[in-house]
């Protein structure tokens, strides 16, 4: 009996450990069930300011109705949101706007307001699988905002009549320009770039989403992009919104010269890449002319598109 315990042991703590692996691919796949497509894939990171929330200063109907005309607008495959609070009226809109195309996966942190949400075409993104990142850490608990991990989606992109293993990565960074803010963001992408070079080195990966900070240097003045672990690994990273974080852009409606909101690639996501796509996409204004009067969020979507091929 001794020696069976232990091995029930041995196996649960193994399992544990297991868990911030990638992970592994689930059962078999009904192909009837899918369209193939052969076509470029967009991506999207999107912080919808307090979706859904009594701290959004606007009308919430307005906000749902205009969060989804702008995703249906940017014509995406992957979207990765930031700042879901009503998770009910978050799948109301997806359903309405998006289609029976569209799937979608809600952090789930029990203790935070304002959780990130994958939506993605289920047709391209299979056996998707989406957990909170680094959720085992005390550390990443302090440094993600009290608990607003990064969220991790794992799927198989079948697209171009070929099939990838890939994982994006969803941040919404702690927010604020002091000192002691700027040290959470950086301890944060520390552990955090550590992480993946451990658990997905030189797979196809992205890193997405509000970053709160800057690439080229800080939002704290006179102080190194937080990210900078990053921009120095330029063998396995491509940081693709470095060239946006200059003068004259601003991914928030308050802040000029200012770009907070960042996607990072590796793997073959960096070659996949169609150079100079990436955008901020003030062009919602067309589709919401009041956006700026923040009647949608204080935030730009950012896409990128991919040609996906051997």
């Amino acid at each position: 009996m001794k020696h069976l315990l232990s091995a029930l042991l041995l196996l649960a703590t193994c399992w544990s450990c297991s868990k911030e692996h990638s992970p592994k691919r689930n059962g078999s796949e009904d192909t009837t069930q899918f369209k193939n497509y052969y076509k470029d894939l967009t991506v999207v990171n999107w912080n919808i300011e307090w979706f859904g929330s009594a701290r959004f200063a606007g009308n919430l109907a307005a906000q749902e109705s205009n969060a989804g005309r702008i995703l249906r607008y940017l014509d995406a495959d992957l979207y990765g949101i930031c700042e879901v609070v009503d998770t009910a009226r978050f799948g109301r809109m997806i359903r309405q706007y998006m289609g029976a195309e569209f799937s979608y996966s809600i952090s789930p942190y029990p203790k935070i307001d304002q959780k990130l949400a994958f939506v993605y075409n289920k047709h391209i993104f299979r056996n998707v699988r989406a957990r909170p990142f680094m959720s085992q850490s005390a550390t990443a608990a302090v440094s993600f905002a009290s608990g607003r991990f990064p969220f991790l989606l794992s799927a198989d992109m079948v697209v171009n009549g070929k099939r990838y293993p890939v994982h994006f990565i969803l941040l919404h960074a702690k927010a604020d320009a002091d000192i002691e803010s700027y040290n959470r963001r950086r301890e944060g992408s520390t552990e955090l770039k550590d992480s993946l070079d451990v658990y997905f080195k030189g797979q196809h990966c992205m890193v997405f989403g509000d970053f709160n900070d800057q690439l080229n240097g800080s939002i704290l003045s006179g102080y190194l992009s937080p990210y900078k672990n990053f921009l120095d690994d330029g063998g396995y990273y491509k940081a693709l919104t470095l060239p946006l974080n200059t003068p004259g852009y601003q991914s928030t409606l308050s802040f000029a010269n200012s770009v907070i909101d960042q996607q990072i690639v590796s793997g073959n996501m960096r070659y996949w890449y169609k150079e100079q796509s990436v955008r901020i996409r003030t062009d919602v204004k067309a589709v919401v002319p009041d956006y700026q009067q923040r009647s949608t969020s204080d935030h730009y979507p950012v896409t990128s598109v991919y040609a996906v091929s051997d």
